[in-house]
């Protein structure tokens, strides 16, 4: 199989931004949300104060970084079904430096869907 992101190099945080890491890959990959904007954006569990500190958000899938949205608005999701977990409101980046980089020596073997750097 053709690697599709491997020019883009590795993840380096060069302004020591705060930002959360959600593995949407099984969201993405399956198609199951219209977009990666509503991919990324729902349903995590994690603390909320601590989310509301972010710089960014990343999209994960298969190690590689394919979407940074900049959160305006977290908040406690309304969905019964997933009663305790947290959104957030916000737009992506398009022109964002670290689009399409290699994570996955940050990220890899975690059970956790949800990662913080820098925070």
């Amino acid at each position: 199989m053709i690697e599709p992101f491997k020019d883009y190099g590795d993840f380096v945080n060069h302004k020591n931004e705060r930002i959360i890491c959600f593995n949407v890959s099984r969201t993405y990959l399956g198609c199951e949300r219209p977009n990666l904007y509503e991919c990324t954006r729902k349903y995590w569990r994690l603390n909320g104060q601590r989310a509301k500190k972010a710089d960014l958000v990343f999209a994960i899938c298969c190690g590689y970084i394919v979407g940074i949205f900049k959160p305006h608005h977290w908040f406690p999701t309304q969905c019964e079904k997933y009663k305790g977990r947290w959104e957030f409101e916000g737009e992506q980046i398009f022109d964002s430096p670290y689009q399409n980089q290699d994570i996955s020596k940050i990220v890899r073997n975690r059970q956790n869907p949800v990662m913080y750097i820098n925070m």
